[in-house]
C-alpha cells in the first residue's frame, strides 16, 4: 500500500491509499485523475479526503465557506469534471459518495460547477453527457467572454434547422 497524501497531511487513518485509487493519466486533454481500484456501491462513501485550509482559490481547491477552500493537488483535487458525475462531495464530513455503482478502473468524476462560487478557471467541457452544459463556470458565476465566444461557435456549427411548409 503506497499512501495518496503526504505524511504531514495524514490526520485521518482512514484516508484514501493506492489500494483503493490510482492517481493516473486521464487523457492527453485533461491531465491527471482518479480511478477506483475496487468497486463502490450507489450511495456509499467513496473516500475522506484532506487538504490546507486557505482564503484562495487554487485549480485544486474546493470551497468548503464563502470565505475559505480546501486546497488538495493530491487526491479530491484531481477527480475529474463531468456534468453527469458519479460522485458529489459532502463539504462538511470532507467525504466523496458514489451517486452510482463505481467499477474497478472507472474514473471518479464530480460536477465542478457545484465544488466553487467562482472557479478558478471556467473552462470548455465535452464529458459526452446528454447533459453536458459545453462551458463550466461556478455556481454563482456567469458564463465569462470567452465562454459566450465558445458557445456562439459551438451554436454555429450545428445543423441548421429547417421548418417545412405546413
Amino acid at each position: 500500500m503506497t499512501e495518496i497524501y503526504p505524511r504531514d497531511l495524514i490526520v485521518d487513518t482512514s484516508l484514501p491509499d493506492s489500494d483503493q485509487f490510482a492517481v493516473t493519466a486521464v487523457d492527453g486533454r485533461v491531465g491527471r485523475g482518479i480511478r477506483a481500484n475496487i468497486p463502490f456501491g450507489r450511495g456509499t462513501r467513496v473516500a475522506k479526503f484532506a487538504g490546507t485550509l486557505s482564503n484562495t482559490v487554487f485549480q485544486h481547491s474546493l470551497q468548503v465557506s464563502p470565505e475559505t477552500h480546501l486546497h488538495d493537488p493530491y487526491f479530491v483535487g484531481l477527480l475529474s469534471h463531468s456534468c453527469a458525475p458519479n460522485c458529489v462531495l459532502d463539504m462538511q464530513r470532507l467525504e466523496i459518495l458514489a451517486l452510482l455503482d463505481i467499477e474497478p478502473g472507472e474514473l471518479l468524476t464530480i460536477d465542478y460547477a457545484v465544488t466553487e462560487d467562482t472557479l478558478y478557471r471556467q473552462f470548455p467541457c465535452n464529458c459526452g453527457s446528454s447533459h453536458c452544459r459545453r462551458w463550466i463556470t461556478g455556481r454563482r458565476e456567469a458564463v465569462n467572454e470567452e465562454g459566450r465566444a465558445y458557445l456562439a461557435q459551438l451554436a454555429a456549427k450545428l445543423p441548421r434547422v429547417h421548418r417545412g411548409a405546413r
